[in-house]
């Protein structure tokens, strides 16, 4: 993996001195000779690699990354768009195109999540297509590295047009590079004919791939078996959710409807069927566990899944396939990451940096207290909230006693940070004075919480330390939370459907047991309602993946963005009582809200990006746009 990042690096490079022009739309003399490319084993090699580029950044801008990363657009998270984050940049970013509603493909900001994805997976679909036409004919190349090659450039295609369908719905599916001379007119495919063919490839590319633990250090980041399965349990659980299986009906007033793309909405027997299916694909990812492939990283080595300070162990059980990035010191992390406009600590003002993406009042709600009590039932009419009296719960503490993950994923006031207390308050009679990460203006938090969870307490300003990250987009517990979720919408939370022994509760609580092992089976969930146990299971998918861009996806594939986008988030405002230059040691918490978000239905599907529609009679656009 370490030669991989430096070559990665090196295209980077070359795309920022460049004018960012899009490698795989040049011709391939602008660059090497069909000739040198693809009689050469070498060249054919980095041929394949760069497809990598394309898991990092999209072709339209260098600065900000296409999947994962925490400064994707704009220099804020992608998370932001959802109810978890807000975005403090009110110029770019989430903040100015997702949570307003101002969902203009030409918006900057907007343009990264709804025609990037678009031509970016396309440009790495057409590599992957040549690498599959040309590989057997390379000289010199064993039949190993041929089925290697190509397993690589079909799980990629698989990956990419997942990323396609999983934002637009069903779309042209292309297995061939296609020439200059021939028809570009092409229609879009149904859904479910493009979930059908994602599996197809993948199945293809399993036989040649292989298995973590016999994949070489240096290669971590390519592909395995644990990676493809995974993948396979995504789209199939995707393909089962009511975006795509219930209808999808959206007003276009006078318009045309020949002009949008429908779906045929299947039957309640083909549903069942389909979350079958997708619990079955991720159970053959449970089985690797068994032989020891996979496995949960325990809750002292939570946090380490996510950041390392040496490459070679950023390996681990726990991660079925990432982009690694790295090493990256205080300032490169920074620049490069997005940390120069995101909410961790050590981009923070009082840390010598500037914040830009922060956790939410709503996101800190969620957390369960420590024994697994539900604190908060629900909220009045005002936003307050409705308290559990069980739980024990306070509102000015409302940070002690919860679940250990808040505290490991967000920075509150007073809590200890390299070296000294966090300092997230106003003082209650001169609110003008304010700890060090508190002002009233741009790149301050302005929902009274930081982001820890992605930033390694070593890296700090002046500091030598340096990190390797690791993006991931399929870990284990993910895997886990899909057989959960897909077992108890075919079969209830408790029913062996499968006949293999584990159940949807038994995947849950799994994942809500392991940062409490001194007490097993504390926070299990226990219930035989499968429509509380969903509601419970999307908490958990919540709290755990935050700032892992899943929060988007889970809410959109379930048609809810209005009942839980198009709402208010919320904020805290911590008050210190003191006069003195000293901030007491007790503060008073006041929740506010921070900005009223707009999502409309017709947004659960995107627009196919206007010039793509504008070239191709055949091509219809989703509903409403």
């Amino acid at each position: 993996m370490k030669k991989l990042i430096i070559y990665i690096f090196l295209l980077q490079a070359s795309l920022f001195f460049t004018g960012c022009e899009d490698y795989l739309n040049m011709k391939e003399s602008a660059l090497f000779t069909s000739e040198q490319v693809f009689k050469d084993p070498t060249n054919f090699q980095k041929f394949v690699d760069d497809i990598y580029t394309y898991y990092h950044y999209w072709p339209g801008d260098w600065a900000c990354q296409s999947f994962g990363g925490l400064g994707r657009i704009a220099y804020s998270s992608f998370e932001g768009a959802s109810d978890l984050a807000e975005a403090s940049r009110a110029v770019a970013g989430t903040n100015a195109s997702f949570n307003l509603g101002n969902w203009s493909p030409s918006a900057y900001g907007a343009q990264v999540e709804l025609i990037w994805p678009w031509t970016g997976s396309y440009a790495a679909i057409r590599r992957c297509n040549v690498v599959l036409e040309k590989a057997d004919s390379v000289p010199g190349l064993s039949v190993g590295a041929i089925n290697g090659y190509k397993s690589q450039a079909l799980f990629a295609r698989a990956f990419f047009y997942f990323e396609l369908i999983k934002r637009y719905g069903g779309v042209p599916y292309l297995t061939k590079s296609l020439k200059e001379t021939e028809d570009m007119n092409l229609p879009r495919e149904p859904y479910d004919t493009c979930v059908a063919k994602i599996v197809r490839d993948l199945d293809a590319a399993l036989p040649n791939l292989p298995q973590a633990s016999a994949q070489a250090a240096v290669d971590f980041g390519r592909p395995t078996v644990g990676a493809a399965l995974a993948l396979k349990a995504k789209v199939l659980l995707y393909a089962a959710s009511p975006l795509n299986t219930e209808p999808y009906e959206i007003n276009i007033g006078d318009r045309s409807p020949d002009l949008y793309m429908t779906e045929v909405p299947n039957t309640p027997a083909e549903i069942q069927q389909k979350w079958i299916e997708a619990a079955r694909a991720a159970y053959e990812v449970i089985k690797l566990e068994d032989q020891g492939e996979c496995a949960l990283a325990d809750s002292a080595h939570y946090k380490n899944i996510f950041y390392q300070s040496n490459v070679t162990d950023v390996k681990n059980k726990e991660t079925l396939f990432s982009r690694v990035d790295g090493p990256f010191q205080f300032s490169g992390g920074k620049a490069l990451m997005g940390w120069v406009g995101f909410s961790d600590v050590g981009a923070s003002k009082g840390y010598g940096g500037s914040a830009g993406t922060y956790p939410t009042q709503n996101l800190v709600d969620m957390y369960e207290m420590a024994d697994g009590t539900i604190p908060i039932t629900g909220y009045n009419a005002d936003g307050s909230p409705i308290v559990n009296p069980a739980s024990g719960y306070d509102d000015q503490n409302m940070w002690k006693n919860r679940d250990p993950r808040l505290k490991l994923t967000v920075l509150c006031n007073q809590d200890q940070w390299q070296d000294r207390p966090v300092q997230i308050w106003f003082y209650k009679n001169n609110p003008t004075i304010s700890g060090s990460e508190m002002k009233d203006a741009q790149d301050y938090t302005t929902t009274g919480y930081l982001c820890k969870k992605m930033w390694s307490e070593d890296l700090r300003q002046g500091g030598v330390a340096s990190v390797y990250m690791n993006w991931i987009w399929f870990r284990y517990t993910d895997v886990l939370l899909w057989y959960a979720e897909a077992m108890d919408q075919a079969f209830g939370p408790n029913a062996d459907g499968l006949g293999n022994g584990r159940t949807a509760s038994w995947a849950l609580n799994r994942v809500r047991n392991r940062m409490n092992p001194k007490y097993p089976n504390m926070r299990d969930l226990v219930t035989s309602d499968k429509n509380y146990f969903l509601e419970r299971l999307m908490n958990e998918r919540a709290i755990e993946f935050v700032y892992e861009e899943q929060r988007w996806w889970d809410v959109i594939r379930y048609k809810k963005g209005v009942d839980i986008f198009n709402k208010p988030v919320y904020g805290v405002r911590i008050y210190s009582p003191t006069t003195s230059p000293t901030p007491s040691t007790t503060f008073e918490i006041n929740r506010r809200k921070i900005e009223n978000r707009v999502f409309y239905d017709y947004m659960h599907k995107y627009p196919i990006p206007y010039a793509e529609v504008e070239k191709s009679s055949k091509l219809k656009q989703n509903p409403g746009w």
